[in-house]
């Protein structure tokens, strides 16, 4: 789940990935919305990224597996670690 603190959030010492699907029904896309306004309010750079796709999209041994968003969730997150980390 999103962090919702602000001043937990003031204490990032990175930028933020975010990688969600928008059928999800626990972190929904409201939810994401108010993190984006939260990390906004806490001076944090955050990357969102969503999908149209329920819970565990990404895993291949789920049934709600669904391979071209997973796969471009995987190359949106290995492009930002090579970005911030090579």
């Amino acid at each position: 789940m999103p962090e919702e603190d602000l001043s937990r959030l003031g204490k990032l010492n990175s930028d933020v990935l975010g990688v969600f699907a928008s059928e999800e029904q626990w972190i929904t896309p409201e939810i994401v919305q108010q993190f984006e306004v939260n990390m906004n309010r806490a001076g944090k750079k955050l990357e969102v990224h969503s999908f149209d796709a329920d819970h565990a999209f990404a895993n291949p041994s789920s049934p709600r597996y669904k391979e071209k968003p997973a796969q471009s969730a995987f190359e949106i997150t290995l492009d930002y670690l090579k970005k911030k980390y090579n």
